[in-house]
């Protein structure tokens, strides 16, 4: 049975259009926190979700001026509103099971992943195609006639629902950027956002006289807040057996078990972050291996000072730690989680170590005129698989990076590729080499990294591991690791490689060209 409607007043209409375009930019937010594990946080990610947000509005709009000709809009509304409440708590719980296995897909071929990325997109767009028919509904219900003024009060009518839904647009956008994803949490924070929606769905419809749609909300409410209660699984891992996993400001941080060494892996998990051995041994290999390796490049015997940009759980000072006693060591990290991870669970305390928190960006520009040519080694190992942050590969940057260095030194460069596909290495050595005299490349013993070596000197007058001031120890641990690794060769790269500057840095699109190709 439906009550006795009633005529809701402009203020009610104007509350539900501030509700709409709250809870669109709130899903839209942190729908891109949701995806961010698995597809980055690229300029390509994040316009693929705006144009499937601003799509499902478009296809909303239509929806509701075609349902605004069909029975009360009142009723409409109310539905839409508990349809969307019921998307928005299903999101954070299916999407990651969708995703999970992305990188499997991926290796399957492009209809795997294609199919993944399109039910994925139809996921975010079905809630948000339900709130976007909310508008035609709410005019055409406010704006019914009332005397002969009505076309200047219709007027009137669309421009405050319009500002009110834009308030809310904004409320949204700043409450869930600054506000719920920082101290909820992505599935809380969709969560949240479905507890208002059928909340407010509940409430309305008992105003309009609308007792049965009202019941169902209020249904719907209950059944958000069970659920915002219990935590959703995650999706088994594929890497070792989980330890402990979390969520971050800026990452989703799982820590795995896997034969000898304890690793953190953030995000998709597909790369290893940081990791530890269980039997207490040195923690080199790949990577970690040439970053030992980069004080031979130097002129000097010995690295006094040393900076690890992208320290994450503290690898690499470790190694540093370990092998150059007595060098000075400060590690920049832009998330405090991982640091906080690598200290608890790969035991990785870092004595000595200082640990900054912060963008690397910004610590290099500040140190760069507090303390210029402080450093003899610079490590640069920051990446949000698979892109490399368009702010730490441009000219500008390593121009900045560049003074920091003392006379004789170097900065090593991890750069991710795909097999042979290396356009993304290619970019970041022209780049390197418009700042440096020398630029020298290796691949790592596997399928996604290579490193580079930019200094003002030749390798060829580097003291090597010879020339070391360091223990007997210390240099038959780097002897071995030089005989098991790709020697460093002057890089080359084709005529046609971009030269990344802060006004055009295209790293996210050559990453994408090698996706594509790759498929």
């Amino acid at each position: 049975m439906t009550g006795e409607p009633r005529t809701p007043s402009p203020y009610a209409w104007a509350a539900l259009s501030f509700l709409g375009g709250a809870a669109v930019m709130n899903g839209e937010i942190a729908a891109g926190r949701l995806l961010a594990p698995y597809l980055g946080t690229s300029t390509s990610t994040w316009a693929m979700l705006i144009g499937t947000v601003m799509g499902s509005l478009a296809l909303g709009s239509l929806l509701g001026g075609w349902l605004s000709a069909r029975g009360s809009a009142e009723r409409w509304v109310v539905r839409l509103m508990i349809a969307s409440s019921v998307l928005f708590a299903l999101l954070p719980r299916g999407v990651p099971w969708l995703l999970a296995s992305s990188l499997e897909r991926f290796r399957a071929g492009a209809a795997a992943l294609a199919t993944v990325a399109a039910v994925t997109g139809i996921a975010i767009a079905l809630p948000m195609a339900s709130l976007g028919a909310l508008p035609p509904l709410l005019l055409h219900a406010a704006g019914r006639p009332r005397g002969p003024d009505h076309a200047i009060q219709l007027g009137r009518l669309s421009g405050k629902l319009t500002a009110a839904g834009t308030v809310g647009s904004l409320v949204g956008t700043f409450g869930a950027g600054l506000l719920l994803l920082p101290w909820l949490g992505t599935r809380a924070t969709f969560d949240a956002a479905a507890v208002v929606l059928s909340a407010g769905a509940a409430a309305f419809g008992f105003y309009a006289g609308e007792r049965r749609e009202a019941l169902v909300a209020l249904a719907a409410t209950a059944l958000a807040a069970v659920l915002a209660t219990f935590p959703a699984r995650e999706p088994a891992a594929r890497h070792g057996r989980v330890l402990w996993s979390g969520e971050s400001r800026h990452n989703h941080i799982a820590v795995v078990e896997r034969g000898e060494e304890r690793q953190i892996r953030v995000n998709e998990g597909f790369a290893v972050q940081s990791f530890a051995r269980l039997d207490g041994r040195l923690p080199v290999r790949d990577v970690w291996a040439y970053y030992a390796l980069a004080p031979s490049f130097c002129t000097t015997a010995s690295p006094k000072n040393v900076l690890l940009l992208g320290l994450g759980g503290g690898t690499s000072a470790e190694v540093y730690r370990r092998l150059y006693p007595e060098a000075k060591i400060v590690g920049v990290e832009l998330d405090a989680a991982i640091v906080e991870a690598g200290r608890r669970w790969l035991g990785l305390e870092l004595p000595g170590v200082e640990v900054v928190i912060d963008d690397a960006r910004t610590f290099v520009a500040a140190e760069s005129r507090r303390a210029p040519g402080r450093f003899d080694v610079v490590v640069l190992d920051a990446f949000q698989f698979p892109y490399v942050p368009f702010q730490l590969a441009t000219a500008e940057f390593f121009a900045a990076v560049k003074s920091l260095l003392a006379p004789g030194g170097v900065l090593m460069v991890n750069a991710g590729r795909y097999g042979h596909e290396r356009a993304v290495v290619h970019a970041l050595a022209r780049t390197l080499s418009s700042v440096f005299a020398h630029v020298a490349a290796a691949d790592a013993p596997n399928r996604s990294n290579t490193l580079l070596v930019a200094s003002d000197h030749d390798l060829a007058r580097a003291v090597g591991i010879e020339g070391l001031a360091t223990t007997a120890e210390t240099k038959t641990v780097l002897r071995d690791l030089a005989f098991r690794h790709a020697p460093m060769r002057p890089a080359v790269w084709p005529a046609s490689t971009p030269l990344l500057t802060d006004d055009h840095a295209p790293v996210e699109w050559l990453t994408d060209r090698i996706v594509w190709r790759a498929l």
